[in-house]
C-alpha cells in the first residue's frame, strides 16, 4: 500500500515537468491502468467504454455488458476505477495540502503547469492551501495578460495559449458527492516527504548539471571567439603590413613619375 502511495506521489511530483494539470496527467495515466487491469464487470459506463476498446470478439463484449447490467441489478453498481481514482486523487490533494506553506515546495510549484480548475477548487477548498492558491492565481492572471498581449501583437503562440486556456476551463465546475474518507498513516507522511527530498535533490543535481553544461558551452564559445580574435587581430596587422607596403610603393610611384615628368623640362631648357 505504501508503495503505491510513494508511487503515485511520485508520478505527480515528475507531472510538474509536463504541460497538463500534473493530477490530471497522473489519474489520466492511472485510469488506463486501472482499466487494464479489472475486468469489464462492474465498471461505469464510461470505464466500460474504454475497457471494451480492447476486446475484439462480439460475443466478449456482450458478456462484458451483461456483467455491468447484473452489478447494477444486485446494487453493486459502484465502479471500481472511480472508486480507484477517487481514493489517489483525495491522498494527493491531501499531500499537497501537507506541504503547503514549504518554500521548496512552493519553488516546485511555480515551476509547474497551471493545475486545472477542478483540481485547484479541491485541493485550496476551505483556504486548505493558501500558498498553493496564491500560486496558482498568480499563474492564471499571467495567462491571461499573455493572451491578452498575443491577441495585440497576433502573436505565434496565441494558439498555444488558448489552448493552455481550454485545457484549465476544460471540466465544468460541479457538486460531487464527498469522497470516502481515506486516512494516511504517519508512514505514509514520511514516505511522502522522502520522496519529495528525493525529487528536490535530484531536480536540483539537473539544474546544476545543466548550469555546468551551460558554463561548458559558454566556455568552448569564449575559446572559438577567442582564437577567431587572435585570428582578425593577426590579419588585421597583415593588413596593415600590406597597406603601409602599399602606401611606400604608392610613394615610389609617385616620385618615378615626378622625375620622370621633369626629364622633358630639363631637356629643354638646353635649347
Amino acid at each position: 500500500m505504501l508503495e503505491r502511495l510513494t508511487k503515485n506521489f511520485r508520478e505527480l511530483l515528475k507531472s510538474f515537468a509536463g504541460t497538463l494539470c500534473p493530477l490530471c496527467a497522473l489519474l489520466n495515466r492511472r485510469e488506463k491502468d486501472e482499466v487494464e487491469r479489472l475486468r469489464p464487470g462492474g465498471l461505469c459506463g464510461l470505464h466500460l467504454e474504454m475497457a471494451l476498446l480492447a476486446v475484439t470478439s462480439p460475443a466478449a463484449r456482450a458478456r462484458a455488458a451483461r456483467s455491468a447490467i447484473e452489478s447494477v441489478l444486485a446494487d453493486r453498481s459502484n465502479c471500481e476505477v472511480c472508486s480507484r481514482l477517487s481514493q489517489i486523487e483525495l491522498r494527493l490533494a491531501r499531500a499537497i495540502r501537507r506541504f503547503d506553506g514549504g518554500m521548496r515546495f512552493q519553488k516546485a510549484l511555480e515551476s509547474a503547469p497551471l493545475f486545472c480548475r477542478n483540481h485547484a477548487t479541491a485541493i485550496a477548498e476551505n483556504d486548505a492551501a493558501g500558498t498553493f492558491a496564491q500560486v496558482q492565481r498568480a499563474k492564471l492572471l499571467h495567462l491571461r495578460d499573455a493572451l491578452a498581449q498575443a491577441e495585440l501583437r497576433n502573436s505565434a503562440e496565441l494558439e498555444s495559449l488558448i489552448l493552455t486556456a481550454l485545457t484549465y476551463l476544460a471540466a465544468p465546475l460541479q457538486q460531487e458527492p464527498p469522497p470516502m474518507e481515506v486516512h494516511d498513516s504517519s508512514d505514509c507522511t514520511e514516505y511522502e516527504a522522502a520522496e519529495f527530498e528525493r525529487w528536490e535533490e535530484a531536480r536540483q543535481f539537473k539544474h546544476l548539471a545543466d548550469l555546468e553544461s551551460e558554463a561548458a558551452g559558454l566556455r568552448y564559445r569564449n575559446a572559438v571567439l577567442s582564437e577567431e580574435n587572435r585570428r582578425l587581430k593577426l590579419a588585421h596587422v597583415a593588413g596593415e603590413a600590406i597597406r603601409r607596403d602599399l602606401e611606400h610603393d604608392r610613394a615610389q610611384l609617385l616620385a618615378a613619375a615626378k622625375e620622370q615628368d621633369a626629364k622633358p623640362l630639363k631637356f629643354s631648357s638646353r635649347h
